[in-house]
C-alpha cells in the first residue's frame, strides 16, 4: 500500500475551506496552535501519541509560471493537513485525535462538509472522502513507533552529556565503569520523554 511504510502510515488530505471569512479565521487558529500558554509542549498534536509529523498550510492559490503556461484558479481555499503515524489505517488517527485533541473540531468546522466528531465513522469517511493517495511514503525507521524514537533520542542526549562530563574531568577507568553503568542504569528507569518535551 503506498501510504503505508512498514509501521507507519502517511495521510495527505486537502479539505476543501468554507466562504465568508472562514479561511482567515483557520489561518488565525493556526497560527495560534505553538502557543506555549495553551501548549506547552509546542502543539495540541502533541498530545496524539501515535504522531510522528503533522503539518497544516492553507492553500489558497496556485503558482503561475509566466507565459506560455496556462493560469490555474481554484474554486475555493483549501486546508491541506498532512500527517506520519503509527498505525496501518487512517482510523488510527482519526480514533486517536478525536480522543486526544478537542481542537479538530475547531479546525475542521472550517471545512466544507465537515461531519462533526460524534460518528467516527462518518468522520473517517470525510477524511478518506478528501485524501490523496501517498505515491512514496519515506520513513527512515519504519518500523520504530514515536515513543521508540523519543527513547533513542533522550539516550543519546544522556549519552551526549555523558561524554562531555568525560571529556572535561577524565574519571580513572574503574571510576569511569562506574559512572557509566549507573548512567545507564537511570536511563532504564527514566521513563521516555513525551513529543515536544526534548
Amino acid at each position: 500500500m503506498a501510504n503505508q511504510n512498514g509501521a507507519k502510515y502517511g495521510f495527505t488530505g486537502l479539505f476543501p475551506i468554507k466562504m465568508d471569512g472562514h479561511s482567515a479565521n483557520l489561518r488565525t487558529l493556526l497560527r495560534s496552535l505553538d502557543d506555549k500558554q495553551y501548549y506547552p509542549r509546542g502543539s495540541p498534536l502533541s498530545e496524539v501519541p501515535i504522531v510522528h509529523m503533522s503539518r497544516f498550510v492553507i492553500v489558497d492559490s496556485l503558482p503561475y509560471q509566466g507565459a506560455p503556461a496556462k493560469l490555474d484558479t481554484l474554486n475555493s481555499q483549501y486546508l491541506l493537513f498532512a500527517c506520519d503515524y503509527d498505525g496501518s489505517s487512517l482510523d488510527d488517527l482519526i480514533h486517536a485525535m478525536v480522543d486526544k485533541m478537542p481542537e479538530v473540531t475547531a479546525i475542521w468546522d472550517h471545512c466544507v462538509g465537515f461531519p462533526g466528531t460524534e460518528s467516527l465513522d462518518r468522520l473517517a469517511a470525510y477524511f478518506e472522502q478528501c485524501q490523496l493517495k501517498t505515491n512514496l511514503l519515506l520513513a527512515d525507521q519504519p518500523e520504530a513507533s514515536v515513543n521508540d524514537i523519543l527513547k533513542g533520542l533522550m539516550y543519546r542526549r544522556r549519552l551526549g552529556e555523558f561524554i562531555r562530563q568525560v571529556q572535561n574531568q577524565p574519571p580513572g577507568p574503574a571510576a569511569l565503569q562506574r559512572d557509566f553503568m549507573l548512567m545507564w542504569q537511570s536511563l532504564q528507569d527514566d521513563k521516555p520523554p513525551l513529543p515536544g518535551e526534548l
